[in-house]
């Protein structure tokens, strides 16, 4: 706004709603000599949840000119009613990864469903922010809001049998052999197998049941999968992180990350890991779609993307003791055009 000691405040949400509404980019007027300027108490968390509805990135970190940096997801659970709790309504089976809410609770996105679910801290001592929680949730209120009921399993572990621990793998150079689909691989490993789509494979389903058998977490990120999609849903994947096709960039992106947090806390419970990641030059495309204010600098893409890519790749690895995590991906012809998919995926994973 030119005039920002003229207008009254309903005008100037007018002229900034009226462009953004436009889809006009917005950027900061320099400051210039003159009455000092007043920042209202809240500013960041009014810039926070108008980035969140626009798509992009309006906080103040951005007009500094620093690295842009999503804002976290604003998550609000409406006060639960005793009377609604005792029912138990509606219960719903739920699993996804624990995120931080406040000091005395977590949140978590059901990969069940489309609904948050609050959980209490205090419901389970042992549990920590990047937990993977499989349960069952129930209505807490009459606004449709959603808390966890009780624990099945917690890390893969069946909840009375769970112990937290935290012991990082000491890595070392992948040894343990493993066939999968007719071809001897390292457990520990990174492979990119010759097909566009998992779930066009009939050996990779019984590759996967095979892991599944050798005592290996199977777990898998795949974007753009539609509702109908069975064959994908009957690979047997144990824990599918599936980006939904009409699922907007920015709730993608939290999906992504979590799947990345959530590994590494496995890893460091010391559990056996097999990475099903499909599409990296589609997610590379969703996180740039998050950050469209980023320049695309790295390889056609933002910064973003290009660092999360380099985590989900750093994740596989063996560990001194015998636990492993290894990656398998997917090649298409069409990848090849993607200069960050050739230099940081394809040229550094084994091809099958």
């Amino acid at each position: 706004d030119n005039s920002p000691t003229t207008l009254k405040r309903n005008d100037h949400i007018k002229i900034i709603m009226d462009k953004i509404i436009s889809g006009e980019e917005l950027r900061p007027i320099p400051l210039r000599q003159g009455r000092p300027y007043k920042e209202l108490s809240n500013i960041d968390g009014i810039l926070t949840e108008l980035s969140l509805t626009a798509g992009k990135d309006y906080t103040m970190k951005a007009n500094q000119g620093s690295t842009s940096v999503l804002p976290s997801q604003i998550v609000t659970f409406h006060q639960a009613k005793d009377d609604v709790l005792s029912q138990k309504l509606f219960p719903v089976d739920a699993r996804g990864v624990l995120k931080e809410k406040n000091a005395k609770e977590f949140y978590f996105q059901n990969l069940e469903h489309e609904n948050l679910v609050l959980v209490k801290k205090d419901m389970d001592p042992r549990l920590e922010a990047n937990d993977y929680v499989t349960g069952n949730a129930i209505l807490m209120n009459d606004e449709g809001d959603y808390a966890l009921d009780n624990i099945k399993t917690i890390n893969f572990r069946a909840d009375k049998f769970y112990v937290n621990i935290s012991q990082p793998y000491e890595k070392c150079p992948p040894t343990e052999k493993f066939d999968f689909c007719d071809h001897e691989i390292l457990l520990g490993g990174r492979y990119v197998l010759q097909t566009s789509k998992f779930a066009d494979s009939a050996e990779i389903k019984s590759g996967i049941a095979k892991l599944n058998a050798h005592n290996t977490v199977t777990l898998a990120l795949i974007p753009n999968v539609m509702n109908d999609d069975e064959a994908l849903k009957e690979l047997g994947f144990v824990a599918p992180f599936f980006l939904k096709y009409e699922d907007l960039p920015i709730k993608s992106y939290e999906i992504i990350t979590s799947f990345i947090d959530c590994i590494e806390r496995l890893q460091d419970q010391r559990l056996n890991l097999a990475i099903f990641v499909e599409d990296f030059v589609t997610l590379a495309n969703i996180i740039d779609s998050a950050f469209k204010n980023s320049a695309k600098t790295m390889f056609g893409h933002t910064e973003t993307a290009l660092k999360t890519i380099q985590r989900l790749m750093l994740l596989p690895k063996a560990d001194k003791n015998g636990a492993h995590t290894t990656l398998f991906t997917t090649q298409d012809q069409t990848d090849l055009l993607d200069a960050l998919y050739v230099s940081n995926v394809y040229k550094i994973c084994k091809k099958i």
